[in-house]
């Protein structure tokens, strides 16, 4: 430095002094750069911990506010479940569900040849069928349509046809006959009285062949009435009980037998069988001895309940192996005749008592109601049955049903 003269000697102090200087504001500047990723960091990394304390807060007042409900409703339930245990316990081989148990009970009733037509379509002054031109379908079961409304459902016989076709009647050879048909129209006399079903198994719903016999189907699912014939079985439920009722015919023992497959599709499908049948011999009060026998297969069969039709007399009834038997319904409410005989009719009342355990439905006890009947009231049909209110009368209808009369 001694050979540089002084001018130069302080010009490179100054420039080492810049140097330096530049290198400290570099070095200030990175690090500024560096505390400034720092806070950064130290920003997020506190907002991070901000939002966790956050939500942890949230957690916090869930669990407490569902603790705080447990511990006023649940934990009553919980005390409610362990005070009735032992009453658990005291259930044979019942679990929780099987001790919440119900009573119920279902209401039926049954009648008779309904025959809602006249022979060959007979429209004459004072025939059915003019009564049906005349008359609202109410008036026809005006008599007695309370007692079907308070039921859970009613069974009929229907025995006519419903078409509105010109198809002539079938041939049924030299013997007496009658053809029974009404328009389609008609079929709601039914539903617009309670009656909820009728069975079709008889020998006038085909009185026209087979064209209006399923006119007659259509005519009664348009107006809301259920229909049995053969494997077509009518079925009811309520509670988780189920009944099937079996509609057929049967005219001696041997045609009783083979509907017994039709009786076994029942028992498949519901927890109550009941036939509905037609058959015997017209116009007689006592019953056939093969129809007895019949009737009893049917019970020995799995049948709970027997009633027949088609003799146009009401018939004895019959406790047999803890089943009921009614041998004939006799006529209800019939348009071929304008004063039928006798002048007496039954609705046949049967209620089930039933008790639900769970799941599980049983059958405790079964009641009959027989309610007495006149098939009509006045000097001639009038084509309206009602209830008899004559003591005497009613208790002679009884002692007849019980087998203590044998005709009436």
């Amino acid at each position: 430095m001694d050979d540089l003269s002084r001018e130069e000697i302080i010009k490179e102090l100054n420039r080492r002094n810049r140097e330096k200087k530049e290198a400290r504001e570099k070095q200030i500047r990175k690090m500024k750069q560096l505390i400034m990723i720092v806070a950064v960091l130290l920003v997020a990394v506190i907002g991070t911990i901000v939002v966790l304390a956050k939500k942890a807060s949230n957690k916090t007042e869930k669990i407490k506010s569902k603790t705080e409900n447990v511990t006023d409703a649940e934990l009553v339930s919980t005390e409610e479940t362990t005070s009735a245990a032992p009453k658990i316990e005291m259930i044979d081989d019942a679990s929780a569900s099987d001790a919440v148990s119900d009573d119920f009970e279902i209401r039926m009733n049954f009648v008779g040849d309904c025959c809602m037509a006249t022979d060959l379509q007979d429209a004459s002054e004072g025939t059915l069928l003019w009564y049906e031109q005349n008359y609202p379908t109410s008036y026809f079961f005006d008599g007695v349509r309370s007692v079907f409304e308070a039921d859970d459902f009613t069974v009929a016989n229907c025995e006519n046809v419903f078409s509105d076709s010109d198809v002539p009647p079938r041939d049924k050879g030299d013997e007496i006959a009658y053809w029974f048909k009404a328009p389609t129209r008609f079929a709601k006399v039914f539903s617009d009285n309670s009656i909820e079903a009728v069975t079709i198994n008889n020998n006038h719903t085909e009185d026209y062949g087979e064209e209006d016999f399923e006119d007659t189907k259509k005519a009664l699912d348009a107006a809301g009435v259920d229909w049995g014939f053969r494997d077509k079985i009518i079925y009811y439920e309520k509670g988780g009980y189920k009944i099937g009722v079996v509609c057929v015919s049967y005219y001696d023992y041997d045609e009783a037998e083979r509907i017994l497959p039709w009786l076994e599709i029942a028992k498949e499908n519901s927890d109550f069988q009941i036939i509905f049948f037609h058959g015997g011999t017209e116009h007689v009060f006592e019953v056939e001895e093969w129809k007895v026998d019949a009737c009893h297969l049917m019970i020995d069969n799995g049948a709970d309940l027997v009633l027949g039709s088609h003799p146009h007399v009401i018939q004895r009834r019959e406790k047999y192996n803890g089943a009921d038997i009614v041998y004939s319904l006799g006529n209800f409410c019939f348009g071929g005749n304008t004063a039928p005989e006798p002048n007496r009719t039954i609705i046949y009342g049967y209620t089930l008592k039933l008790h639900k355990n769970g799941d599980k439905v049983e059958l405790v006890n079964r009641e009959e109601n027989i309610i007495p009947c006149y098939v009509y009231t006045g000097e001639y049909n009038n084509w309206q049955p009602a209830i008899i209110e004559d003591e005497d009368i009613k208790q002679e209808v009884i002692d007849y049903m019980n087998g203590e009369l044998t005709e009436i």
